[in-house]
């Protein structure tokens, strides 16, 4: 097995968020259903091989409430953001998940190593416009590096490179809005992650998101190998390693 599958399996929601999920850092409401992967890649090819699924499925869904996020323990697809991962309403359930298997059997030569769906309350963030082919928000994240028990280092998660078909012309002038960074902020965001520090190790990316109403929730992490890091000095210094 590669190396780069190594990390991502450890990647997997289902390894980090039980980790994480106690620590008093705010995260979106989640419900968990472990699958075989078999059975989801047969579906996409047309065979009834998820119908065992479906009742557990709509079940997880109605717990969390509509919208609702979906993704699985690998990937959401967010680019698809209305065919994928923003489940609006039940009946755009299945379609919309198979949107999201499509994306994690795709996203890589082997695809993803996915085992479980994951259903998420949606937290409507504070975004400032629409970019990608779904249609999805741009709002204000934020990417924490971690290592060992301390924070590296931070950044904007969007950047202008990064965005592809905006909904509006002033685009530009909206993100440097989102990207700014402020000495409260920092000061929150840097303890949620060294909290996350203590109880990880290793070399991690921690991806938080504020709502609209100002709130920060940790919304996602992975190995710091396999995650996009913009240049500045640390990255540098973990390449050169």
């Amino acid at each position: 097995m590669s190396k780069e599958v190594e990390l991502q399996k450890r990647s997997s929601l289902l390894f980090w968020f039980p980790k994480i999920k106690n620590l008093g850092i705010p995260v979106p409401k989640t419900e968990v259903l472990e699958i075989e992967r078999w059975d989801f890649l047969r579906w996409l090819w047309g065979e009834r091989s998820i119908d065992k699924y479906i009742p557990r499925i709509v079940e997880k869904a109605r717990k969390i409430g509509y919208p609702l996020f979906l993704r699985t323990d690998q990937a959401s697809g967010k680019h698809s953001w209305k065919e994928a991962c923003y489940i609006k309403s039940e009946k755009d359930l299945l379609k919309n998940l198979a949107r999201v298997i499509e994306f994690n059997e795709t996203a890589t030569i082997i695809g993803l190593p996915y085992k479980a769906l994951v259903f998420r309350e949606y937290i409507d963030l504070d975004w400032k416009f629409k970019a990608f082919w779904g249609e999805m928000p741009v709002a204000k994240e934020r990417r924490y590096f971690i290592k060992n028990g301390r924070v590296l280092c931070h950044h904007p998660y969007w950047i202008e490179d990064a965005i592809l078909r905006p909904s509006v012309e002033n685009w530009r002038d909206l993100l440097k809005e989102l990207n700014h960074e402020t000495d409260e902020e920092i000061k929150l965001l840097s303890g949620y992650a060294e909290r996350v520090a203590k109880v990880l190790d290793g070399y991690w990316s921690v991806d938080f998101a504020c709502a609209r109403d100002g709130k920060w929730f940790l919304i996602d992490m992975a190995v710091g190998e396999i995650s996009w890091h913009p240049d500045c000095p640390i990255k540098k210094e973990e390449d050169e390693k």
